[in-house]
């Protein structure tokens, strides 16, 4: 397989989310990422003046398109200007996924410029904070970025970017996005399972609670057998 950057790897796996449009304000610590979008001319991105306002428009965007909206800020200053909408993001209970460069990876924990620890500064903000610091765990992260900003309650994801690991170059495959929770099954989950038993050599099935007494006992004997 191919190699590419942490950068690349994380346009290719927007692309595989759906995403075709996206809001930033850039910042050196995650222009690898602004390049790799150069090159990936069917994602559009809304360059913004102020974090505040490219964060208000991927509220505005999901709210407007159902869809998880996408945006990008450098960190410190970037980080906390976006803070507000990340904040409303969560109050309105809107899927929204920002990304947000940190410092490199030696230099955290040692005051480095503009360094915040995000884990801490969002934690009460946002659904889940997730610190990328592996180019390999890259693609994964934005599949669980997607799943858990849309899944149950939405709301906003931060995903940290240190710039040092951008630039690191993987072989890691594209996660494609993770399936949805469902109240209930659907007619096709119905018959997945059922093509699944029916190609099973020895299916198991685990009951809890008790059922003695309950008619349904009998239907799930009969099931079972």
């Amino acid at each position: 397989m191919a190699t590419r950057t942490a950068a690349r790897l994380i346009v290719d796996s927007l692309r595989a989310h759906g995403v075709d449009l996206a809001y930033c304000v850039p910042g050196e610590s995650y222009l690898a990422v602004t390049d790799a979008l150069i090159e990936a001319p069917d994602i559009r991105l809304i360059v913004c003046r102020h974090e505040g306002g490219a964060g208000f428009m991927t509220v505005a965007d999901a709210k407007i398109t159902g869809k998880p909206g996408v945006c990008f800020v450098s960190r410190g200053p970037g980080a906390t200007n976006v803070s507000i909408a990340i904040h409303t993001a969560k109050q309105d209970a809107t899927a929204t996924v920002f990304f947000v460069g940190q410092a490199e990876r030696p230099d955290l924990g040692r005051g480095a410029l503009q360094e915040v620890d995000y884990s801490k500064t969002f934690s009460d903000m946002a659904k889940l904070v997730i610190d990328v610091r592996d180019a390999s765990l890259v693609s994964e992260a934005v599949a669980r970025a997607f799943h858990v900003a849309a899944s149950g309650t939405p709301g906003p994801v931060v995903v940290v970017l240190p710039e040092d690991m951008l630039g690191d170059e993987t072989n890691a495959p594209v996660c494609p996005p993770r399936p949805m929770p469902r109240s209930a099954p659907t007619k096709a989950d119905v018959e997945k399972v059922a093509e699944m038993l029916a190609a099973a050599e020895k299916p198991l099935v685990i009951v809890g609670g008790t059922y003695r007494g309950d008619p349904l006992a009998e239907k799930l004997v009969a099931f079972a057998e």
